[in-house]
């Protein structure tokens, strides 16, 4: 059997060959019924190796006490996806999403019965609490994603909580061209358990998630940073691998999703008129001074205004601002200055 090794390179998956045009929805999967994972791989077995049968075994023998009200079979559908094959590019999770980025549909049909299985397992884990997701690759993409571009992922997406794991040696660093990609999305699904690589938080988003530029950020030193927010797509892009309504789960009480504005071109932020009057009511007085919690030579000042925008002016710097109601963030790419709000 091939070597697993220990990198994930998902969290390093070339967006660069994601289509540059709309697709047609991913369907048709969803009229299968679910099978075992052996039942569900057969029809693919054949783009595989003879190794392919082992690391079904594999993923079958490390998934024997599943969480989250999952079957055997349909967390070790996520596990054989999240294990790298010694040769990169034979990995099921490369082949399975260039054919999802496919303008072929007609290739999927072999997928479909894994599919059924991997996208029932994945709808029916809980949403993430980590609504902020990061993934990176290590070159320039900042031409491919302009302000306000609306556009599909149509493969998997693998993302990490926390920017320091893209900063690692092992996948980013700190130096060279990169383009890091942090998201605000309600969609993705903490995969640890279910996972080969049980050490790593990896939050998967699915296919087909619609998204938009919100903001950029060149901040020198090769590195480039675009927030992309999840938004209403213009209509269903994947298929419900069952009636989604049947889950017995409720949805997490998380906050309101963080919103980003770029500070280096002027942007404003439109809240919708009831978000503007909890964000109101919550800073007395009008304007103050965020200084870093580490004694740094920086500072900048807020000022929020009757209308529905929010006002920033720095000394020094470039930062990205994320206003969540409670408190304001304003990132200086890892350091976090803080606003502690006045007890209302």
């Amino acid at each position: 059997m091939a070597t697993l090794i220990a990198i994930n390179h998902r969290l390093l998956e070339s967006i660069r060959d994601e289509p540059k045009r709309m697709l047609v929805p991913i369907s048709g999967y969803e009229k299968e019924t679910v099978k075992s994972l052996e039942d569900a791989c057969e029809p693919i077995k054949d783009l595989f190796d003879h190794h392919f049968k082992q690391y079904i075994t594999v993923a079958k023998m490390n998934s024997t006490d599943p969480e989250d009200k999952l079957t055997q079979d349909e967390s070790a559908a996520i596990h054989l996806y999240t294990m790298e094959w010694t040769k990169h590019d034979n990995s099921l999770y490369m082949k399975l999403n260039q054919t999802l980025r496919s303008v072929d549909r007609s290739k999927l049909t072999p997928w479909f019965k894994y599919l059924k299985l991997l996208l029932t397992a994945f709808f029916k884990l809980p949403p993430s609490k980590d609504t902020l997701v990061w993934r990176g690759v290590r070159e320039d993409l900042s031409a491919l994603y302009p302000m306000g571009k609306e556009f599909a992922w149509w493969a998997f997406s693998s993302c990490t909580a926390s920017i320091h794991v893209l900063e690692s040696p092992n996948y980013l660093g700190k130096s060279g061209t990169r383009t890091i990609f942090s998201i605000q999305t309600n969609s993705g699904k903490l995969i640890r358990a279910c996972s080969y690589f049980d050490n790593e938080d990896e939050i998967l988003l699915p296919p087909g998630i619609y998204l938009k530029v919100v903001s950029r950020l060149d901040s020198g030193n090769g590195l480039h940073i675009i927030h992309l927010q999840e938004i209403k797509p213009p209509h269903k892009m994947l298929a419900d691998p069952f009636d989604l309504s049947k889950l017995k789960h409720a949805l997490p009480s998380t906050k309101p999703p963080s919103h980003t504005v770029n500070l280096q071109k002027e942007q404003e932020y439109n809240p919708s008129p009831s978000e503007v009057k909890h964000a109101l009511s919550r800073i007395k007085p009008p304007s103050y001074t965020v200084s870093p919690q580490k004694e740094k030579e920086c500072s900048s000042s807020i000022n929020v205004i009757s209308k529905p925008s929010v006002q920033l002016s720095l000394k020094k710097g470039k930062f990205i601002v994320f206003l969540n109601y409670e408190k304001v963030f304003i990132r200086h790419f890892c350091q976090v200055y803080r606003a502690v709000l006045p007890q209302i």
